[in-house]
């Protein structure tokens, strides 16, 4: 445990992938978001490693997503899954392989299940059965891979808003429902539609590997119970991601290869299943950090310190309470242990990044960066008091490169 698990890989002081952050601020504003190419590049090499040839890594697109992130994902050959149309579209326009693209989420309209269709996917993830009948006359004897969506209960440690499985979760299907389902299939059985495989994902920040692997264990009893009923010699068995990062310096940390070997180990067990798992934000939380200028400074015990961003650029704190460390660019060698209030801009009182450890002769208009905020920082950003959304800025080598452009005024009120 420590800062360092925390930070992306090519941190170095005040600089990232060789790059001043100092200088990034000075010529793109603040807040900014800066995410370490190569620590992604390295990231997902780790996960195959790790996991191997036979098992097949997704790309959780909603942690993180754009063409330049889809163009790294397609050069290292990963899947990726998409929850709305417009992941879609940003995963083809990055050179994504459409039969390494599986489609995903609990409600896809009409027009994002044709789409899908047209692009030929490799797989549509059925979420309930009333999906089920609409994907069916929509297809209209189209060719169309599925897998099905399991609800099964697995006690998943972590925040309730970030649980997705059990009685209290809206996602997938019962086994009764499954089965349902699975014998609907069964009428339509040529006339394009094809079962692949089944789904399940249990939650976010999970460090406990057991706990996949109880969920893993339920869906491949499934499917070992039902195997005549699949399309194919291998069922696919996804367990989904949410695997645990550090965002701050006690968190654990929880190697990829733990994962893994837990994983493998299971499905390995079982002739002719395939595992799959969908990472995001462990693949990407780390490798990214945010620019922050100090603004004002309020009081003297825990003073506030109100900073240009807030809940536009990173709702997580607000939404789950979500703990992050924040560090001095401008005072990095001054020792940081006062503890600061920092606030945002916004006109809510839950407008806080949280306590901060930064060092008391902090003033307005020193620059601060907030590490592990890759994941779902940019990808949940609004215009709250119509802000304009800020440019994520990809870094590597030395050299600084825009991969989201930031949105101007005029793009306000076009």
């Amino acid at each position: 445990m420590g800062l360092v698990d925390v930070l992306p890989m090519n941190w170095e002081g005040g600089a990232l992938g060789g790059c001043s952050l100092s200088d990034l601020a000075e010529t793109y504003g603040t807040p900014l978001y800066v995410v370490d190419e190569r620590h992604v590049v390295d990231r997902l090499a780790a996960f195959q490693r790790a996991f191997g040839s036979d098992a097949v890594t997704a790309y959780a697109a909603k942690a993180f997503f754009c063409v330049a992130m889809a163009e790294l994902l397609a050069a290292a050959g990963w899947w990726v899954d998409v929850v709305s149309g417009g992941e879609l579209a940003t995963a083809l326009a990055g050179g994504i392989d459409p039969g390494r693209i599986v489609v995903h989420g609990n409600v896809k309209t009409d027009a994002e299940i044709e789409q899908a269709i047209i692009a030929g996917v490799g797989r549509i993830v059925i979420d309930d059965p009333v999906e089920m009948s609409r994907l069916i006359e929509i297809a209209a004897g189209r060719q169309v891979r599925t897998m099905l969506r399991l609800n099964i209960e697995v006690g998943a440690d972590t925040h309730p808003k970030i649980r997705t499985t059990g009685s209290e979760a809206q996602f997938g299907m019962s086994e009764q429902q499954a089965d349902e389902a699975i014998t609907r299939l069964d009428r339509v059985a040529g006339h394009g539609i094809t079962l692949h495989g089944l789904h399940i994902h249990i939650g976010s920040q999970l460090r406990d590997p057991q706990i996949h692997r109880m969920a893993l264990d339920q869906v491949m009893a499934f499917a070992e119970t039902r195997r005549d009923r699949f399309t194919g010699k291998v069922i696919d068995v996804d367990v989904g991601g949410g695997f645990g990062v550090p965002y701050v310096d006690d968190d654990p940390v929880i190697p990829i290869e733990s994962y893994a070997a837990v994983l493998t180990a299971a499905v390995d067990e079982h002739v002719n299943l395939r595992l799959m798992i969908e990472p995001g934000r462990s693949v990407i939380a780390n490798a990214g950090v945010t620019l922050y200028r100090a603004m004002s400074r309020k009081g003297s015990e825990r003073p506030f310190l109100a900073v240009d961003g807030g809940i536009s650029d990173n709702p997580r704190p607000a939404l789950y309470d979500a703990r992050y460390e924040m560090r001095s660019i401008t005072r990095a060698d001054s020792p940081h242990d006062i503890p600061f209030r920092v606030v945002g801009r916004h006109c809510e009182t839950s407008d806080r990044l949280g306590e901060m450890l930064l060092p008391g002769d902090t003033v307005p208009g020193d620059l601060l960066v907030m590490p592990a905020t890759g994941a779902y920082a940019h990808a949940m950003a609004s215009r709250y008091n119509m802000l304009p959304r800020r440019p994520v800025i990809f870094v590597a080598d030395g050299q600084a490169r825009v991969a989201v452009p930031g949105e101007t005024l005029d793009d306000l009120v076009r």
